[in-house]
């Protein structure tokens, strides 16, 4: 597997993590950055968008969930992506 990818400091990376933890107990987090879309909670114009694999995934290398976390309110979402498994 590929290392995780970021580009956020150290101290954001450990509140992204921190915040995303209970959504990603059987997910493996492959990247994350700061993307310039308003949070829906506090409108602060960034928000931190993963990427994440399932440990029960048939292919380690396709993207299954996509995370989404303000670090300023601690606003998190967790979507599933519809996979080429699963059609």
């Amino acid at each position: 597997m590929e290392s995780f990818r970021h580009n956020l400091s150290p101290v954001e990376v450990k509140i992204f993590l921190k915040s995303a933890a209970e959504l990603t107990e059987n997910l493996a987090i492959r990247f994350v950055h700061k993307v310039s879309r308003p949070c829906p909670r506090c409108g602060r114009p960034e928000l931190c968008y993963g990427a994440a694999i399932s440990y029960f995934a048939s292919s380690h290398d396709k993207t299954t969930h996509e995370i989404t976390v303000c670090l300023h309110c601690g606003y998190k979402d967790l979507a599933t992506l519809t996979t080429c498994e699963r059609l």
